[in-house]
């Protein structure tokens, strides 16, 4: 199969006379395209869909801190929640006065936002390292990597990092031939700023990637080891550094010390040392495997990891954009790698590097890889071909497909929608195998964007119909409208924001003090999730469960919610 896909003609790329950065008209258009169909797939029906996992913590920490107008200290249910800095608060706060409170569109909004931005930089960082066509590609490629897109419609600030980071290198990419001067100021701040969204990966990365590619910069020999590792690292070693390194890290202290200085808690900094330093050689959780992002890249690349190991072998000629482009991507893989606490998504801002790795693969010139590249590039394409072939096969009924208990699962959304571009999807990939091939990357594009458009867009709001915890919080605020301040949360904080409460509300985690508050008539109703009633006995009755559904795990289950009602309240 692969000898009837020769790769001499593949993904020529357009003529570019003096291949110098920049963006001509014809990818000028093709970069707004691009850039509208990421404003689609990130910005549409934000709100069509529940805040969920750790969502729920990010959209009520935003809620209460509005409502409090207290912006220094994050707190959900009135305790303070310190686990990750304010900035990524502040965005979400930002963004209600646009949606008019903290609502699931204004939760999600400044990391749609941020994945914008980040296609808009890759594109621009792209053309500079490589040329205008590779830079609208590399653009087109994040924009359509699942893990990307996925949470770019996240309420978490990981986008929101990933593209801090991308701008950094950005900014040190487009000054590197001239690395003194004010820009290193602003390079200094953006990564300060970029480490009080999630910590400080803002500053940890961007340096990561500029060490690894100074160790890759040539140096005359006979300027010695100290004058050789100075010039490397010019960017570093300049006046304006003097000035930048304080003023960065006088940027990202403020909010905490104003903090401990409003609370008199020093959790923000207890957090800083938690969450940003032990946890890196002595995490507490999230302890995955070594090897665990050897397979999570693919899949948050998905599909263009198709063409990652293609991407990953280098080019007959090496270029100096070329290193900065590997090593942006060694330095993020690796570091993650290393660090004791490992979770699927940390992974996330190595997906910029991947992005420009695979446009210049797939847009390079056939002469400008290595054979096996070539080879592994049409592999990419034939992997990508047999998925979207078998596609149709989510077309059958849940019942003829999957075991139980899945086989209960509801039938796809939009069915039309999907068996349309079941049909046509073939047909075009077939279509320019056969007929265009130097059009074959833009094909995958179009048809990858419209995968991810049903699925973000069609088939988890759809979806959204049988996650019952909204319908579960309007039915408890409609039983306890009579005694609001009455009720309690026992290890069920996270449905705090979906009670959407006007006051703080009781919050218990031990069975004994739960029980002292019923019999004492301070509390007749209680929020409590299943797991954490098994054994007890209290004196209260359940009253209301959250839904549940055949193909719910046993994990799922447990994390269902319950209302009892203190027993004999009805006489009280």
């Amino acid at each position: 199969m692969l000898s009837a896909m020769p790769d001499d003609n593949l993904t020529r790329p357009v003529e570019i006379p003096d291949r110098k950065p920049g963006i001509c008209s014809a990818e000028f258009v093709a970069a707004c395209a691009v850039l509208v169909a990421a404003a689609v797939l990130f910005g549409g029906r934000l709100g069509d869909r529940g805040v969920v996992s750790e969502e729920l913590r990010w959209a009520e920490v935003a809620r209460e801190m509005r409502q409090t107008g207290n912006f220094f200290q994050p707190t959900i249910n009135g305790q303070t929640y310190y686990d990750k800095p304010v900035g990524s608060y502040w965005l979400i706060v930002a963004a209600s006065y646009l949606t008019g409170e903290v609502d699931e569109t204004a939760a999600r909004l400044p990391a749609a936002v941020a994945g914008w931005v980040g296609v808009l930089l890759v594109m621009c960082l792209g053309a500079r390292l490589y040329d205008a066509r590779t830079g609208v590609f590399a653009g087109t490629v994040l924009a359509t990597c699942f893990g990307f897109a996925f949470y770019a419609r996240r309420a978490t600030a990981d986008v929101e990092t990933v593209t801090g980071v991308l701008a950094a290198v950005w900014l040190f990419a487009r000054h590197r031939d001239r690395p003194q001067g004010p820009w290193v100021l602003l390079l200094w701040l953006v990564m300060a700023v970029t480490s009080l969204t999630k910590g400080l990966l803002g500053f940890v990365l961007p340096l990561a990637v500029l060490g690894v590619y100074g160790l890759l910069v040539s140096v005359p020999r006979d300027r010695g080891r100290v004058a050789g590792f100075a010039e490397r690292y010019r960017w570093f070693f300049n006046w304006w550094s003097l000035v930048a390194v304080p003023l960065a890290v006088a940027v990202y202290f403020a909010p905490f010390l104003l903090s401990e200085r409003q609370s008199g808690s020093a959790d923000g900094l207890d957090m800083v040392f938690r969450e940003n330093v032990r946890r890196f050689y002595a995490p507490h959780n999230h302890t995955g495997s070594v090897y665990l992002y050897v397979g999570v890249i693919f899949v948050l690349a998905a599909p263009w990891s198709a063409f990652l190991l293609a991407a990953l072998l280098p080019g007959k000629q090496k270029s100096d954009g070329d290193r900065l482009a590997r090593a942006y991507f060694w330095a993020v893989f690796v570091f993650f790698t290393l660090a004791s606490s490992r979770r699927s998504y940390y992974l996330l801002p190595v997906l910029p590097a991947v992005a420009l790795l695979v446009a210049r693969v797939l847009t390079a010139p056939v002469d400008e890889l290595l054979p096996l590249a070539r080879r592994l590039r049409v592999v990419g394409y034939v992997l990508f071909g047999c998925v979207v072939v078998g596609a149709g096969v989510l077309l059958l009924p849940p019942a003829n497909l999957l075991p139980a208990p899945y086989d209960h699962l509801p039938d796809l959304p939009a069915r039309w929608a999907y068996a349309t571009g079941c049909v046509a999807s073939p047909i075009a990939f077939g279509w320019s195998v056969v007929r265009a091939r130097h059009r074959l990357p833009a094909v995958v594009a179009a048809i990858t964007f419209a995968g991810l458009a049903y699925a973000l867009l069609v088939a988890l709001p759809a979806a959204d119909e049988f996650r019952t915890r909204r319908t579960f919080a309007a039915e408890v605020r409609a039983r306890v409208a009579d005694a609001p301040d009455h009720l309690a949360l026992y290890h069920a904080r996270d449905i705090a924001f979906d009670l959407n409460h006007p006051v703080r509300l009781h919050e218990y985690t031990a069975p004994d003090e739960l029980t002292a508050a019923l019999r004492a008539g301070t509390v007749r109703w209680v929020i409590a999730r299943r797991r954490y009633l098994a054994g007890l006995t209290l004196p209260a009755a359940v009253q209301f469960e959250e839904k549940a559904y055949p193909w719910d795990g046993t994990d799922q289950l447990g994390d269902k919610m319950v209302l009892l009602e203190a027993t004999g309240s009805h006489e009280r």
